[in-house]
């Protein structure tokens, strides 16, 4: 927040160009806190979007929100756009549940049936699992302890599984994300953490990465490695990174 590099124009855009993407099924937003929205206005210029999928918390709250470029009515703002331009915005009421999109399965876990308003809007982050074959993804957006329990929860009453090769890791790895109970129930090979060199939140914690160390998780962050890219054809997984090696894996 606050930088003057859009992760969109930098990095989003040229991607879709690269793979010749003109157009996208589904965008999907975690929550919107700036760090997670910015750089979509510039990434989705060029590109028709089909669906956003939303925690519909910002368009409920932002009457009673602050104006300014970073908060909830700059997101509603965004999002209005992208519905001027055809796309559908879905929110967890239609979104819960597992979803086709190009022979993937999308699981919506959460927030189910909607956002919460006791909790925070990391705690309401859209939490996604993907599978492809045999392997699974999970996003988990800047959910904390208090969404992983009610993941664990819900799951444990399905009878259902959070378990996944690949953990998009909580809050760029903050010392409130990544409990020990889900690392157990997640069990993935390898995680990544979203997180900016030297940022002022000191993500991903000690306490953090020491869980994944703990479990022989490897832990691949963007601080060390730029863009992380994992890749899957339903068996194999095959990761890249824009950096090479960082110092510190």
């Amino acid at each position: 927040v606050g930088s003057a590099v859009d992760p969109g124009e930098r990095v989003v855009a040229p991607l879709l160009r690269a793979r010749r993407r003109s157009a996208l099924a589904a965008v999907m937003v975690s929550h919107p806190h700036p760090d997670h929205f910015m750089g979509l206005r510039a990434g989705l210029e060029a590109v028709r979007v089909g669906e956003v999928w939303d925690t519909g918390e910002a368009r409920a709250t932002a009457p009673n929100a602050r104006p300014g470029p970073y908060g909830a009515t700059a997101y509603v703002a965004l999002l209005g756009e992208l519905e001027a331009r055809g796309a559908r915005v879905r929110r967890p009421d239609t979104l819960c549940g597992t979803h086709e999109i190009g022979g993937a399965e999308v699981t919506v876990l959460a927030p189910c049936p909607a956002f919460a308003e006791d909790r925070g809007t990391n705690d309401n982050s859209l939490v996604l699992r993907v599978r492809f074959g045999d392997r699974a993804f999970l996003f988990v957006g800047d959910a904390e302890h208090a969404e992983e329990g009610l993941l664990l929860q819900r799951a444990a009453d399905a009878a259902g599984s959070l378990r996944a090769d690949v953990l998009k890791v909580g809050h760029h790895g903050s010392r409130t994300s990544s409990g020990d109970a889900l690392l157990d129930a997640v069990a993935p090979h390898l995680a990544v953490a979203s997180c900016g060199g030297r940022n002022r939140y000191g993500h991903p914690h000690p306490v953090t990465t020491e869980r994944f160390r703990g479990r022989g998780i490897a832990l691949l962050r963007t601080d060390c490695l730029g863009t992380v890219s994992v890749r899957t054809d339903g068996r194999s997984l095959e990761v890249a990174a824009t950096a090479g090696d960082g110092p510190c894996l």
